[in-house]
């Protein structure tokens, strides 16, 4: 049986493999100088575990209650995880006020939040040609959501290749399209070509498209993403 829980802090190693096994690929290859390692693996498990529990922050694993857990699980309670997922709010008063303080203030608080924490970078990743395909996608969320209310958005939604087809993902995007139709508010994310058709079948469209060009970094053909935007629907 597939059930939804909460990823807590024990569970970001089982987190990480999930998105690791559902995201490779050839971006992946031109992304990472080779396999990436079982240390660095905890490394990351370790640094999202900063995350769990953040304002505004989501953090979602669906499990199969009938599959023995991994050694990943915690104590292993619930079940396997075989999908994850990210949703985060966005435009909220506390984030307009920020934007509205001066720029002098908010690089003394971005350089005191570097200070405190610097997120882990696993040795085996091209940082230049992740931000190559980071840069443009970040740059299109405030063109395509230009207005100033709040909107809900899909971070991260990954099933693993071994539990495809048995609705993992549609669990882990309904809890964040009611969550969004309850608050009356648009959801937002990119795709890419794996998932672009069902959010498609969900309501959600087409905005704009990103391209990256795998050739500078070594792979082949372009990598396509798709920034998608739905509308709430008024539930009676």
């Amino acid at each position: 049986m597939l059930e939804l829980h909460p990823i807590l802090p024990a569970h970001t190693l089982s987190w990480v493999r999930v998105r690791a096994a559902a995201y490779y690929g050839p971006t992946h290859e031109c992304l990472h100088s080779g396999r990436v390692s079982e240390s660095s693996m905890r490394g990351i498990a370790e640094d999202w575990k900063g995350g769990i529990g953040k304002e505004n922050m989501w953090h979602w694993r669906v499990v199969d209650t009938d599959l023995t857990p991994s050694e990943d699980e915690g104590d292993g309670k619930e079940g396997k995880t075989v999908g994850i997922a990210v949703w985060s709010m966005h435009n909220m008063a506390k984030d307009r006020k920020v934007e509205g303080e001066k720029a002098e203030g908010k690089k003394e608080r971005k350089e005191e939040k570097n200070e405190q924490h610097k997120p882990f970078v696993p040795p085996e990743l091209r940082v230049d040609a992740l931000m190559s395909l980071l840069g443009p996608l970040r740059a299109a969320q405030p063109e395509v959501m230009t207005s100033p209310e709040p909107y809900f958005m899909l971070n991260q939604l990954a099933t693993h290749p071994d539990h495809q087809g048995r609705g993992i993902g549609k669990l882990l995007l309904d809890w964040g399209m009611n969550k969004a139709d309850e608050e009356g508010l648009v959801c937002y994310l990119n795709a890419t070509e794996v998932g672009k058709r069902m959010y498609e079948k969900r309501g959600f469209e087409v905005r704009k498209v990103i391209e990256w060009d795998r050739e500078p970094w070594g792979g082949e053909g372009v990598d396509r993403h798709w920034c998608m935007v739905r509308e709430p629907v008024r539930r009676e």
